[in-house]
């Protein structure tokens, strides 16, 4: 019987490694880059493949806010293991109803002892050119720069607030005019 030089034992383990870890990777729901995990996230529920419009950081992961026919979607995608990811939640968001000057919605989750919220949408009526959402802790957050016509707000709570103490959402038009305006309504 012959024996297998030491090269030739060192290249089939790596081999044999290489495989088990694709093996691994493939079959774990982990990916190799937010974008792919945020593409089989939308592919497991047969809904997409949303037009990713703009990627966000946050502490565990990414936003990936995107458009797919009429709906308007925030997908969260986590860091899970090192340099990989996996999938968050929301792929679908919502449909958008062009009849409203704004439409949104909201999702939030709680970990490492505080909730971290997003509300995002789209600025329907062309006028509008500044979001704002004001929280009954007193913050209020602006965004003047649309992804298209996409925005997207994110804040941390400490408390367990309805709506993650989301009092107001308004838009604004030229010289500051309130075009749009809903109290703690979410859709």
């Amino acid at each position: 019987m012959m024996s297998m030089s030491r090269s030739k034992k060192i290249m089939r383990n790596m081999l044999l490694m290489v495989v088990l870890g694709a093996m691994f990777i493939l079959r774990s729901g982990l990916y190799l880059s937010p974008l792919s995990a945020h593409e089989h996230s939308e592919r497991s529920i047969h809904y997409g493949p949303s037009k990713v419009v703009h990627m966000e950081d946050f502490d565990k992961g990414k936003y990936i806010l995107g458009k797919y026919d009429r709906w308007v979607s925030c997908n969260t995608v986590k860091k899970e293991l090192f340099f990989l990811w996996g999938f968050g939640n929301n792929p679908t968001g919502f449909e958008n109803d062009p009849a409203k000057a704004i439409d949104y919605t909201m999702d939030g989750s709680f970990g490492d002892g505080h909730y971290d919220f997003k509300l995002y949408g789209i600025a329907n009526d062309p006028r509008i050119k500044k979001a704002e959402i004001i929280l009954r802790d007193g913050r209020i957050l602006t965004q003047t720069e649309f992804y298209g016509d996409l925005f997207l707000f994110t804040w941390q709570t400490d408390e367990d607030a309805p709506n993650g103490g989301l009092k107001e959402v308004r838009g604004y038009g030229e010289g500051d005019s309130i075009l749009f305006r809903a109290e703690n309504e979410v859709g």
